[in-house]
């Protein structure tokens, strides 16, 4: 009589394949390591046919081999991006979350949102770069930024071992078309100073931004106390501050008559309280994370830390601004919150950053000069202290770039250096009568 052969035993973790009754799929399982709360996970894996699972089997095999572990179920893309922003909303500034949120649910879940997460490869990132460059007709700058938030969003599907590796890093990022005009050169900056010369309010607003470098919400969140004339260094030297520790930011109002765990209205429901405009709500709010310190100053707008801690720093006047702003301050009271730069009404309330926006516009256009974008002064600090020769280090430190930041509580200390940086930058556009 023939004895039956035994069957070899599988040893642990190599999977087991079998079929399934009811409708013929050929099912298999492969053990995973035990998740965080100690229990056993398993990947179940399906085919058609025997070969077909198998070869699925010995596929997520390799995977787990290199990344040590596997996602037991894939969301779709826009599931993910979904409980991927809801986190970040926690962590992020509320200016940079409806960036996130922005770029995310315009660009990435349109062209990619389908996809099963775990089946996502470079080919569908590639695809978000033609849907944004090709499809929408919308500049490389703005593939460059999606695509790095998208990294971000793979990195931590990643991290939580929802995907084996992040396909963004498979492929290099859009690069940033060259801008024709990223800064002004001496000769115009000097001809938009004499310009806004005789303006006082004109002329505090461009010599911040040329002979300070700071962003445009820097410069619109300036209060009284950050301004120090009559400073001087430890050598008696005279060394007069301007204090970087806030912005001026219009932050996005969200609806507050929702009741607590009750779902937000979809496209073309009511919200409970009746109207569109989350700003409209008579119950409305803004997100803000308990990490982040922000104050409300008027109507939507708040002041709000820097985006880093590099921001925080000291900027030198130079003789030019200097005579400027203490113009400025002697015929100026202070605004709300004690701000320095204020609409000038009765109230003194704070300027929005789109009047500062077209008020930038309208001085270019009385200097004479070719538009180009209020960041663009900054730009043209940093170049302009660059070709002086400045140091690199006492660039970023003058700049608020994130590399120059150090340990220490405060980031950014003026120093004799950084003094005699803005002091050349003042040298090259000529002192302007204040």
């Amino acid at each position: 009589m023939a004895t039956k052969k035994p069957r070899a035993r599988r040893d642990r973790g190599d999977g087991s394949v079998y079929q399934r009754a009811s409708d013929g799929m050929w099912l298999a399982e492969l053990p995973l390591p035990d998740g965080p709360d100690g229990k056993r996970r398993r990947k179940y894996l399906s085919s058609k046919t025997e070969e077909g699972v198998k070869e699925k089997l010995r596929e997520a095999k390799r995977n787990l081999a290199k990344s040590g572990n596997l996602p037991t179920s894939s969301p779709t893309m826009a599931q993910w991006v979904t409980l991927w922003l809801k986190e970040k909303k926690k962590t992020l500034k509320p200016g940079t979350y409806v960036d996130y949120e922005r770029k995310m649910l315009r660009y990435v879940v349109p062209s990619i949102g389908r996809i099963r997460l775990e089946r996502l490869t470079a080919d569908h990132v590639r695809r978000v770069h033609d849907h944004i460059t090709i499809t929408r007709g919308l500049s490389s700058t703005t593939a460059l930024t999606t695509h790095r938030i998208l990294a971000k969003c793979l990195t931590d599907a990643a991290r939580q071992g929802r995907v084996v590796q992040n396909v963004a890093t498979q492929l290099d990022a859009p690069r940033k078309a060259v801008s024709k005009r990223g800064a002004l050169t001496a000769a115009d900056a000097r001809t938009l100073l004499l310009a806004s010369a005789q303006d006082p309010v004109a002329a505090v607003h461009w010599s911040l931004a040329l002979l300070a470098g700071l962003r445009p919400g820097e410069r619109l969140g300036i209060t009284r106390p950050q301004i120090d004339l009559d400073r001087v260094d430890e050598a008696g030297r005279p060394m007069p501050l301007i204090t970087v520790s806030w912005q001026l930011q219009r932050l996005r109002w969200e609806h507050g008559c929702l009741s607590a765990g009750a779902r937000a209205p979809g496209k073309g429901e009511q919200w409970p309280c009746g109207l569109v405009r989350a700003g409209s709500c008579l119950k409305r709010w803004v997100d803000v994370p308990a990490d982040q310190e922000a104050h409300r100053v008027d109507g939507g707008l708040w002041l709000t830390r820097p985006k880093s801690r590099a921001g925080w720093r000291e900027v030198p006047m130079a003789p030019t601004l200097l005579a400027v702003m203490r113009r400025h301050l002697e015929q100026t009271e202070p605004g709300m919150h004690d701000l320095v730069l204020h609409r000038g009404d009765e109230m003194r309330r704070p300027i929005d950053p789109s009047d500062d926006g077209a008020a930038w516009h309208r001085w270019l256009d009385i200097a004479g000069l070719e538009q180009v974008e209020p960041y663009t002064a900054r730009h043209t600090t940093a170049t302009l202290l660059h070709e002086l020769g400045v140091p690199e280090k006492t660039r970023q430190q003058i700049m608020g770039h994130s590399d120059a930041t150090v340990l220490a509580g405060y980031t950014h200390v003026a120093d004799a250096e950084t003094y005699q940086a803005m002091a050349k930058l003042d040298g090259l556009l000529a002192q302007i009568e204040a």
